[in-house]
């Protein structure tokens, strides 16, 4: 069976995430083109939901501006909600009140109340609901949790993540909702969530204990417009410096994550290592953004006195 898809947020750039990540997936001779086909699409105006449909071969009357239409589409089997977080809610609930399977990228809300309010109404309505944390499904980050859980690791002793992120010193302007501490996007929400969730589900870990600072070390951000200006600095709401230790269960292992943004003095940088018994691995990538960005992969062991094996780059394949 062939799943209908309805993408919400799906416009005209092929820069957008829904055209990068989602419609390259399923178009023709695409990966997942024999499970899924995209049957319509939602933007917020009737005259960029036409001129997406013609650019994705979309039959125009298909071309919604209202999630309550592609809601109400016989033809949508799942409903995939790609937009800014605050607008993840609105536009998935006239889905779930349809009882339309549905997917929405992390975060699921803006916050809890909403995430648990959503939820709710799936579990009410009977649907299959998706949460996309996609890092977990990174190759690499499947390659590690093969190797651990093969035991070629032997006991995990230790496991530490840094990543620091120069870009983030400044951000383009279509990305200022970030600024805003209601909106739920931020750097503790949005990259450090997906690496401690691929890190946990590779390391088929949970945290029996934890501890975290967050801080503000850039106090000012500015925005940088499509013609390359910058805005006026303004005060920077949300953490720009996260560090997280705990102790793993079942494993009794200790890991710590620290991202930060930086200057451009500093690299980007994403860098992973766990220490196990019989051989440790180190992941490295060009960007904190696991979710997004391809890394590499390499292993050492005990008999080889600490020398370092490149075994998987992801780049190669490109990002999953």
């Amino acid at each position: 069976m062939v799943i209908q898809l309805g993408i919400i947020g799906l416009s005209a750039d092929q820069s957008a995430w829904a055209s990068m990540a989602h419609v390259q997936a399923i178009k023709p001779g695409g990966p997942l083109a024999h499970q899924y086909k995209l049957a319509a699409l939602a933007t917020s105006k009737p005259e960029s939901a036409k001129a997406a449909a013609e650019f994705h071969g979309v039959p125009v009357e298909k071309a919604y501006s209202k999630p309550e239409d592609m809601a109400s589409d016989p033809d949508v089997d799942m409903v995939v909600v790609s937009v800014k977080v605050p607008m993840h809610k609105q536009l998935a609930m006239p889905a779930l009140h349809a009882k339309k399977n549905v997917f929405v990228e992390w975060p699921l809300g803006a916050n809890l109340a909403e995430a648990e309010e959503m939820a709710a109404l799936a579990k009410k309505q009977g649907v299959k609901t998706y949460v996309c944390l996609q890092a977990r499904l990174q190759p690499a980050f499947v390659k590690v949790k093969e190797l651990v859980a093969s035991g070629a690791l032997g006991r995990i002793i230790s496991t530490t993540v840094l990543g620091i992120d120069s870009s983030m010193i400044y951000l383009p302007e279509k990305a200022r909702y970030i600024n805003d501490p209601d909106s739920g996007a931020s750097m503790l929400s949005i990259p450090v969530t997906h690496t401690l969730d691929a890190v946990l589900h590779a390391l088929a870990s949970e945290f029996s204990s934890l501890s975290a600072t967050s801080t503000i070390t850039h106090p000012s951000i500015a925005f940088n417009s499509s013609k390359g200006s910058k805005s006026a600095p303004e005060p920077r709401s949300g953490a720009d410096n996260v560090a997280i230790t705990g102790i793993l269960t079942p494993s009794g292992a200790p890991l710590s994550l620290h991202y930060l943004v930086a200057t451009p003095a500093t690299p980007s940088t994403f860098q992973w290592t766990i220490c196990g018994e019989k051989a440790s691995l180190r992941m490295e990538g060009a960007s904190f953004a696991v979710q997004m960005m391809p890394q590499k992969l390499f292993m050492a062991e005990a008999p080889r006195g600490g020398e370092q094996k490149g075994i998987y780059d992801s780049g190669e394949e490109g990002s999953g």
